[in-house]
């Protein structure tokens, strides 16, 4: 065998046998079924319809009432006020809430009438507010981060909760979808490929604890 047919041989050979680079494991998705959890979000609404609480989790369910949308205060630059709710249990990207209410420290004026009973709305309409400097890859303190805040950085900022949307839960931990980020606002972010394996560029995802129920400020200990 010429020498050269003999090198390329050997070559292809070694590659094939390389191992092929393992991928990054995509970060866990919701458990199956409805599952309980236990921490306070926020309705990001901004049809003046409001939104729609349901009987169950999906659009075939019946209406049982609506929640207002974000509302803006007369000050400059304007505050926005959402409607605070206590999630009790999440399944298929809806989740299961009780006890809307206005904040009265943000809100010009009386309590906007709501539904305030326990229902169903999708996840898409509702933030929640991490303290938390990493986001992991599933709900555990010990699984692996696939999004770290560097430089005391936390997510609890205007810019991760305004492009943030609710896609699981369990227990006292959320999967949430955030982005896109602004430039200005993410330096200090790491991403790992994981955070954003499946999803439209610019967003990424992960487990985060943490959660703190208070729009106006921070909560210590959360």
């Amino acid at each position: 065998m010429p020498r050269t047919a003999a090198i390329v041989l050997a070559a292809t050979a070694l590659f094939a046998a390389s191992p092929t680079p393992a991928q990054p494991a995509a970060v866990a998705a919701p458990p199956a079924g409805e599952t309980a959890c236990s921490f306070g979000a926020f309705v990001t609404e901004t049809d003046p319809a409001g939104l729609n609480v349901r009987a169950g989790p999906g659009t075939a369910h019946k209406v049982l009432g609506t929640l207002p949308p974000i509302r803006h205060s007369r000050d400059e630059p304007p505050m926005s006020a959402m409607v605070e709710v206590e999630v009790i249990a999440g399944a298929d990207g809806w989740f299961k809430i009780r006890g809307a209410q206005d904040n009265d420290a943000l809100i010009e004026g009386p309590q906007r009438p709501m539904f305030k009973g326990t229902g169903w709305v999708s996840g898409r309409k509702l933030t929640v507010k991490s303290q938390a400097s990493s986001g992991r890859q599933r709900p555990d303190a010990k699984a692996p981060a696939v999004m770290i805040g560097h430089d005391a950085m936390s997510f609890d900022t205007d810019a991760f909760v305004g492009s943030a949307r609710l896609a699981g839960c369990s227990g006292r931990w959320a999967l949430v979808e955030f982005g896109p980020i602004e430039r200005d606002d993410d330096s200090g972010l790491e991403i790992k490929p994981a955070a954003k394996a499946g999803l439209a560029g610019g967003r990424f995802r992960a487990w985060v604890d943490r959660l703190c129920a208070l729009q106006e400020t921070s909560c210590d200990g959360a």
